[in-house]
Parts: structure tokens; C-alpha cells; sequence
């Protein structure tokens, strides 16, 4: 028999990697089907990863339940993930088995350690610290003092809005809801004035919408390398930290290191009532001998001024956006919710305790925080096997909440596309269909924050303006595909007038 040829030996070499290669891109492939869980045909490597990234999350999963019902199988890249909108379900890993599915199942390797260390991405015992650090930033009482900054940011907001609408022009509502809720965050969480409703452009407030993006688009090239060739994550992370890293990330950091720094100089303001003194406090208590439940890292400090910053900001900008645009295409219940505000609150500020009577206005959000959640899906890992309604979970597998699907699910509520807040003010919403703000011990920490900040900027917006449709406003809002995070497909422009004017009669 001949020697094989050099060029023959290469044609087998590469047949045989070409073989090894597709056998190691669908090895996994076989998890659900063992385990009599039906589900979407992965592709090598990437599993269903690229059809999430390309047609978006809630796209895809309204997609896949039509063929294989409530809960289905996929794969992220080469680790399997059981989606589901079945409420028992959700509610026994979100509640019931909480312990085994505390941790995301994305945990942002290839991005920054401050990013990784946020608290809505940490898990296990730091995520356990710092949520029970942090929860008293938002008392009753913590929130109280904080009235002061709401009304202040308030003011300027209507200020804004008045002045277009006295104009005629059509509003870019999300510009300026984004600059409101930005001087709230920053005048609340870092006790400064920012000023970013007199400057819709302000550099602050595009660094923070830039790194939100880039931190929600976590299924862009690298995360799907990643997640298709796991044992080059260290490669990954390498180019993530020094090459791709979130735009704006390193002028961020610049102003809030400078941010910090200022206030140690300040010295002795331990009565401060704002977020980054307490963050502080209980850095400084590392030195003291204190036990390590009390004490954060200087990275965690970083991390949660940053996660404060980032999703505080847009997520709140965006839910009064589209509250501004439903209130456009549904007069009735804008003049309904103005209604309120005479009966509950005549002519006066509103404080903590009033805001509590506006039950209209809370419904109003409610309602278009589940047509419009600023998050569509999150997710969990199992730490250990578990069976769940028949439904076996294996260790390492990810649990896909998709937020947007649930809430949209005509069984959980009928005529989905309707704006109706009568749904939430006859108080007849199973609590665990409404996913907004998440559910279970890791429901967010800033919900109430977020809705009194929302809701004393509507008192003094629609006291003095009228939110009224268009001709060319679409009634059907469109997002963006490739993220977690629900991002406008279109600019959002809606006509104010002024309500003491002739137009608003």
C-alpha cells in the first residue's frame, strides 16, 4: 500500500477536525430531549442564541409557545435554559426553590468586575450582603426626606414641557423624562445637581444610556463566542476589559471615582441623606473591625453607584415615556387621572402619604409597565438538579422569566393591546403574572423609588399640560431585537397644550 501524500494527510486531518469539531458544536444538544422536554431546533454551537439576538426575545418565545406550548427547551450557546409563562412554575423558582435558583444564569464574565459586581448581577452570599446593605436606602423614612428633590426635578420637567407645548412642538418625551429622571438619581443617590433638563444632551446622561445598551445587548458577538466556545471565556474577557468595552464606560467611572473622592474630602457628613453616603459608610466600617456582613468592597461601592446610575436612569425614563404615550391615545384616562389628583389632593404638593391616594394614577403605571416593561425577560440558574411540576431541571441549567410574554398572555390578561387600568384598580391581577419589577426575594429594590419618583412628576406634569395624539403617532409601539432590555424602535413624539389654553377645553 502507498504512503498517503502529504496533501492526502491534510485532507484527513482536516475531515476528521471538521467531524470532532461538529460533534463538540452539538454534543449538548441532547439535554431536553433525554429529559422529555420538547423544544426549537439549536444550531451547532450557538444553540438558539443567534434567533433570540436576531428576532428578540419576546418575538422568539411568543414564537416557539405557539408550536410547544407554556414551557420549552433551548440552548444559549451550549447550556441548556427552560422557558416557560406557566405562573406555578415561575412562582417555585422565583419563591419555593429560591435558594437553588438565587443566581442569574448570566453572569457577565467578559464585561468589567464592576459591572459583574452589581447588585441586580452578583450572586450567592455577595449578592446576599448587599441586598441586605442596601435595603434600608429605601425606608419609609429614607424616601421622605427625598420629597424635596422629587418636587424640585418636577418643577423643572413642567417648566420644560410647558415652554414646547406654548410652541406647538411635538415632544421627544423620552429626552425629557430621561433628563428628569437623571437629576433625580443624581440629586437623590450622589446629592448633586447635574442639570440635564436645562441640556437634553447633557455627556452624563448619553454615557448612561450608551453603557446601558451596550451592557443589555450582552447577546452581541463576544457573549455569543462566549457562550459557543466556553473555554475561551479568559480570551473574551480580555477583549471585552480592553478593547469592547461599553462606550462611555471609562468616562463613567472617571466622574464617579471624582465624585467620590470629593465627598471623603467633605469629611464628617455622616447625616447626608442620600445613597452614596451610605455606600460609603459601609466601606469605611471594613477598617473599623467590624464583621464582613457589614462592609462593601471599594468595587462594590463602584458597582452599586453605578447600577443606581444606570438603571435607575433609563428604565424609569422609559416608563414615563410610555405612560406619556398612552395617556396620548387614551384622553379618558388622562382626564380620569387629573380627576384624582383634584379630589385626593386639591391644589397642594403632593407628599409621601398623598401619593399612596392616587390609586388611578398607580393602576395608569401599572398598567403600562405590563404593556411596556422596561426589562422583557430575566433569568435564573439551577445550583443544584430539581423537579418542578414533572419538569426536570438539571444543575447549571438556566430558568428564562420572559416578563413581556407573560404579561401580555391573553389567559392571564384578556385584550393585552389595551391599555386598561382597570385591570390593577379592581385589584383582580394574580400577583405573579406581573413581572415588572420581578418577583420573590429578589424583587427590585428600587420599585418604590421608581414610583414615587413617577408619580409626583404626572401631579405636576398633567396639572398644568394635556398629553393629546397626532396623526402620525403609531398605535403600535415596536422594540428593539437583541436585548433583554426593551428598547424603542421609534422615536416617541407626542403634542403638549397647555391646559388653561382654549386647545385643552
Amino acid at each position: 500500500m502507498e504512503c498517503l501524500s502529504f496533501f492526502d494527510m491534510c485532507v484527513v486531518f482536516l475531515i476528521l477536525t471538521s467531524i470532532l469539531l461538529y460533534i463538540y458544536g452539538i454534543w449538548p444538544y441532547g439535554v431536553w430531549k433525554s429529559l422529555g422536554v420538547d423544544g426549537p431546533q439549536p444550531l451547532p454551537f450557538l444553540g438558539n442564541h443567534y434567533q433570540l439576538t436576531a428576532e428578540g426575545n419576546e418575538q422568539c418565545v411568543r414564537k416557539w409557545s405557539n408550536v410547544y406550548g407554556r414551557t420549552f427547551g433551548i440552548y444559549v450557546g451550549r447550556r441548556p435554559m427552560l422557558v416557560t409563562t406557566d405562573l406555578d412554575i415561575l412562582k417555585e423558582v422565583l419563591v419555593k426553590y429560591f435558594n437553588i435558583f438565587t443566581d442569574r444564569f448570566e453572569k457577565f464574565e467578559i464585561f468589567p468586575d464592576e459591572i459583574r459586581a452589581m447588585l441586580s448581577v452578583a450572586g450567592g452570599e455577595q449578592w446576599e450582603r448587599i441586598r441586605h446593605l442596601l435595603t434600608p436606602t429605601f425606608s419609609t423614612g429614607k424616601l421622605k426626606l427625598m420629597e424635596h428633590h422629587f418636587h424640585r426635578c418636577s418643577a423643572q420637567l413642567t417648566t420644560n414641557i410647558k415652554e414646547a407645548a406654548g410652541k406647538g412642538q411635538k415632544i421627544d418625551v423620552r429626552k425629557y423624562f430621561a433628563g428628569y429622571t437623571l437629576d433625580v438619581i443624581a440629586a437623590t443617590s450622589f446629592g448633586i445637581e447635574v442639570n440635564s433638563q436645562k441640556d437634553l444632551d447633557n455627556p452624563l446622561a448619553k454615557d448612561v444610556s450608551t453603557i446601558l445598551q451596550d451592557i443589555a445587548s450582552s447577546e452581541g458577538l463576544l457573549m455569543l463566542l462566549k457562550n459557543a466556545f466556553p473555554f475561551l471565556t479568559p480570551l473574551f474577557k480580555f477583549l471585552g476589559m480592553h478593547f469592547f468595552q461599553p462606550r462611555g464606560w471609562k468616562s463613567f467611572l472617571k466622574n464617579l471615582h471624582c465624585i467620590i473622592q470629593e465627598r471623603k474630602r467633605e469629611g464628617n457628613q455622616k447625616e447626608k441623606p442620600d445613597f452614596l453616603q451610605l455606600i460609603l459608610s459601609y466601606e469605611e466600617a471594613q477598617s473599623s473591625g467590624k464583621e464582613e456582613l457589614k462592609v462593601l468592597s471599594r468595587l462594590e461601592v463602584i458597582a452599586q453607584a453605578t447600577v443606581f446610575f444606570v438603571a435607575g436612569y433609563e428604565t424609569t425614563a422609559a416608563t414615563l415615556q410610555s405612560l406619556a404615550y398612552n395617556l396620548a391615545l387614551y384622553p379618558d384616562v388622562q382626564e380620569k387621572i387629573v380627576r384624582e389628583f383634584e379630589e385626593q389632593l386639591g391644589d397642594e404638593l403632593p407628599t409621601y402619604e398623598d401619593v399612596t391616594k392616587l390609586k388611578y394614577l398607580h393602576s395608569a403605571i401599572m398598567e403600562t409597565l405590563r404593556m411596556y416593561p422596561p426589562l422583557n425577560s430575566v433569568n435564573r440558574m439551577a445550583s443544584e438538579e430539581v423537579t418542578i411540576k414533572g419538569i426536570t431541571i438539571p444543575k447549571g441549567a438556566g430558568v428564562m422569566i420572559p416578563i413581556a410574554n407573560v404579561m401580555k398572555d391573553p389567559e392571564y390578561f384578556p385584550e393585552p393591546d389595551k391599555f386598561d387600568p382597570e385591570r390593577f384598580y379592581e385589584g383582580s391581577v394574580n400577583p405573579v403574572s406581573f413581572l415588572a419589577f420581578g418577583y420573590g426575594p429578589r424583587l427590585c429594590i428600587g420599585m418604590r423609588l421608581a414610583l414615587l419618583e413617577m408619580k409626583i412628576a404626572m401631579v405636576h406634569v398633567l396639572r398644568k399640560v394635556k398629553f393629546v395624539k397626532t396623526d402620525d403617532l403609531q398605535e403600535n409601539l415596536r422594540t428593539k431585537p437583541g436585548s433583554f432590555i426593551s428598547f424603542p424602535a421609534q422615536v416617541i413624539a407626542v403634542k403638549a397644550i397647555l391646559r388653561d389654553s382654549p386647545a385643552a377645553c
